[in-house]
């Protein structure tokens, strides 16, 4: 028996793992982050630093090469009539597209996720369409629909026999209108990422807790939306971010900060200082303060965030 094999139910001890050829003593596969971090480098933390440095400089564009302001720009801004009520406006884009950008997209997702099917599935796909559409496109079509002499909304105010509201020419209105269609977008990105979410639901929890005699609005309350606590969280911060941004386009489209800059935001005006005033230092000190303004808040929370889910 010294020539045969191992026995039959015997499990044979491995051996010791070579290291992967593509790592330094076996200590981990840090040469595959090189792309990444060479494109964060390039793309991002690069542009960053360099946004920093120009807010420090005077430049026109026009008039020569650069030279050292130091703290000029931003005390420009700070005297300029229009950073302070735009950065105000940039909040109001927040608060008008957070509860129509969260609440809306968690139901519709989570109605769909309860009726799984062919038809959720072409729900879904119409749901998203405004992602892809050409934002300018998008933009366009709702200038058509809401113009007060032959737009859609004039032919159904003349239908029913009331005058039709100049909702992008009221400065009372402009605002909150361009909240709207912003919110568009936002509804269809986060109908998808809440439905992704909603794959991590345990159905168990769901069946117990129709089996206890619960109603369907009872499972949604206290059982699937607490489930997706992070992803609110998370989504809600991510639209408060991006409601500015995205608004931008129908900024630019519809109204050009107007009626009486009512529409006006930090990131329209920081487009109108950098490419209608030629005024690279002010433009990039606002992206500075901007940055500033949002990225220690999500900081914080996210510290936060991380020692309440380490005490828990």
């Amino acid at each position: 028996m010294d020539g045969a094999g191992p026995r039959p139910g015997t499990v044979r001890r491995a051996g010791p793992v070579p290291p992967h050829p593509f790592t330094r003593r076996g200590g981990g596969n840090w040469p595959f982050l090189v792309p990444l971090l060479a494109s964060l480098l390039i793309w991002v933390y690069g542009p960053a630093a360099a946004t920093v440095v120009l807010s420090f400089l005077r430049w026109n564009l026009t008039s020569g090469p650069p030279a050292f302001a130091g703290l000029a720009n931003y005390r420009a801004l700070f005297a300029d009539p229009n950073f302070l009520p735009a950065a105000g406006q940039t909040l109001l884009y927040a608060a008008g597209v957070i509860p129509l950008g969260i609440a809306l997209p968690l139901w519709l997702a989570i109605a769909l996720w309860k009726r799984p099917g062919r038809a959720a599935f072409v729900y879904r796909c119409l749901l998203f369409t405004p992602m892809m559409l050409a934002p300018v496109a998008t933009a366009i079509s709702w200038q058509f629909a809401l113009n007060p002499l032959q737009g859609v909304l004039h032919a159904l105010c003349a239908a029913v026999g009331l005058p039709t509201p100049d909702i992008l020419g009221d400065p009372g209105t402009a605002l909150w209108g361009l909240g709207v269609i912003t919110a568009g977008k936002v509804i269809a990105l986060n109908v998808l990422l809440f439905g992704a979410a909603l794959a991590a639901v345990d159905p168990r929890t769901v069946e117990a807790a129709r089996l206890d005699g619960a109603t369907e609005g009872q499972v949604t309350r206290r059982v699937v939306v607490p489930q997706l606590r992070r992803t609110v969280v998370l989504l809600t911060m991510l639209a408060a971010v991006y409601a500015g941004q995205w608004s931008f386009t129908n900024i630019s489209v519809l109204t050009q900060g107007g009626p009486a800059n009512s529409t006006d935001n930090v990131y329209y005006l920081i487009y109108v200082y950098g490419f209608d005033y030629f005024d690279t230092g002010r433009a990039a000190a606002a992206s500075v303060l901007v940055a500033g303004a949002l990225g220690v808040p999500l900081a914080l929370g996210g510290l936060l965030r991380r020692r309440r889910d380490a005490r828990t």
